[in-house]
């Protein structure tokens, strides 16, 4: 039987020390335009999707191809305040999210709208509480936000 390692006090902290400058630097020094590029890809998400559904008024109609494409259901899971995570929303609406489980199961695609329309983040998206077509600026903010 061999001994497990073990550690000084001033071993780990000087470990953590160093830990901590190491990830500072890496931090740092993440380049800023692989987030502004990440930030337009999903900006882009959310204005197809809005786009596809007619500024949310129309989930219904255009449920199948947001559910079957991924970015635009994962703009979909980002309707809702705080966002649903893809395993989350899974367990929340009983639901696989494949296509042709969707397919098989026509019930499915309802039950994923309805957990979403729950969740759905009011304030940022007003119009839709209100029954109401969005204005510019809110959907601007929408977007942003998304």
């Amino acid at each position: 039987m061999i001994d497990p390692p073990r550690w000084s006090r001033d071993q780990l902290t000087d470990g953590l020390q160093k830990a901590q400058i190491i990830f500072r630097l890496e931090r740092m020094e993440e380049p800023l335009e692989a987030y502004l590029q990440a930030f337009a890809h999903y900006e882009q998400s959310v204005k197809t999707l809005l786009q596809t559904s007619e500024n949310l008024s129309a989930l219904d109609q255009h449920l199948n191809k947001i559910l079957t494409d991924a970015e635009l259901l994962k703009a979909f899971r980002y309707l809702a305040g705080p966002p649903i995570s893809e395993d989350d929303l899974k367990v929340l609406a009983d639901a696989a999210l494949s296509s042709s489980r969707l397919q098989q199961d026509s019930g499915m695609a309802g039950r994923v709208l309805n957990v979403v329309r729950l969740g759905l983040d009011k304030r940022r998206f007003p119009w839709v509480g209100e029954s109401r077509m969005a204005e510019a600026h809110e959907m601007y903010a929408a977007v942003l936000a998304t």
